[in-house]
């Protein structure tokens, strides 16, 4: 499955029928299976998740009578099909040959995959080859043997594509040994916290205070070796921090965060609101093409790292609302007042 059960579970619980027919809900102790957007409310432990109805059949569940899983709509069904076709694949068909094979032109595969699932064929085989490689690199196996059981060609493409975020053996091995520096300083909203990597910065927040700070970055990057030194990430707060007073940054420094690619696609749109203004999660999911995804959106919203280089912060509901923010619903009001005010 492309989803893991965390994220299932998450969906679930939201009852977002924008993943009907994407995988179902099996509660074990009624030996009924369910649509994402079922209303039944079954304990996490008795649920499990299946790709398709056919293996939630096999497994002696039958259809449930109020949300009728088996009533998908064709195409829904259809994209599973294909789904399934590419889990089985250990190296991705071209775009062309997967259209052929399944009766569609490529530009109605694709425009059928980016509506309901809001990622190309192709995306979904690189996701799938990223589960299979980060499975195979937390059984320790050697990054060599991972990268080809994962389906890549060689394993040097694995690290022209680098699909962990981090480097492999990184990743294997839980994190322990990568290296992560970070400090603190002042700002009007309590302490603005930034973490780098060797390769960027992989974190920016804001904490109460120093203890704060410091479990925060610890309960992010639990197995990495994490050190407060000033010095060392001088650069990246110098650049967060202009960007949050609205200065100009005297150069860039890199990004190293690991994200699916709904992920990045919402991210990116956010850094494309202009300070001083809002739009809704309703308005992002329009601008990235996926307009019935506003609650994929504020969960992108809600997952987002770098706070201020991502302005989540601008994304507001639909009624006008500010609504919440991953650091405080009071910080997010403070930094909107702040920039319509700095710009007035």
């Amino acid at each position: 499955m492309l989803y893991s059960d965390d994220h299932c579970w998450q969906i679930m619980q939201q009852r977002d029928a924008n993943y009907d027919g994407l995988f179902f809900i099996g509660v074990m102790t009624t030996k009924i299976y369910c649509r994402p957007s079922c209303c039944a409310r079954p304990l996490r432990q008795n649920v499990r998740f299946f790709a398709d109805a056919q293996s939630a059949q096999q497994a002696g569940l039958r259809a449930c009578k109020r949300c009728h899983p088996d009533s998908i709509s064709p195409e829904i069904r259809t994209i599973n099909t294909i789904c399934r076709f590419l889990d089985l694949q250990e190296t991705p068909p071209s775009l062309r040959d997967l259209a052929s094979r399944f009766g569609y032109s490529p530009f109605h595969l694709t425009r059928m995959f980016k509506a309901h699932l809001g990622i190309s064929p192709r995306q979904y085989s690189d996701a799938i080859r990223k589960k299979r490689l980060a499975s195979a690199l937390s059984q320790k196996h050697t990054v060599t043997h991972a990268a080809l059981d994962a389906g890549y060609a060689t394993p040097n493409s694995l690290y022209y594509t680098n699909p962990l975020g981090v480097s492999p053996r990184h990743y294997r091995n839980g994190g322990s040994g990568l290296q992560i520096w970070y400090a603190t300083i002042p700002a009007t909203i309590g302490l603005l916290l930034v973490a780098q990597t060797a390769k960027g910065i992989c974190f920016v927040a804001f904490a109460d205070d120093e203890t704060h700070a410091t479990n925060i970055i610890r309960s992010e990057f639990p197995a990495a070796t994490i050190t407060c030194d000033q010095v060392m990430v001088a650069d990246a707060i110098l650049c967060v921090n202009n960007l949050l007073n609205n200065q100009p940054n005297y150069h860039d420094i890199p990004i190293d965060i690991r994200a699916t690619a709904f992920q990045q696609r919402v991210w990116d749109a956010l850094r494309t609101i202009p300070r001083g203004t809002t739009l809704s999660y309703a308005a992002i999911a329009q601008q990235i093409g996926q307009p019935t995804a506003s609650r994929a959106v504020a969960q992108a919203c809600a997952s987002n790292p770098l706070a201020i280089i991502v302005p989540c912060h601008r994304v507001i509901s639909q009624s006008g609302a500010r609504g919440n923010y991953r650091w405080g619903s009071q910080r997010k009001a403070t930094l909107l007042d702040h920039e319509v005010s700095a710009d007035a």
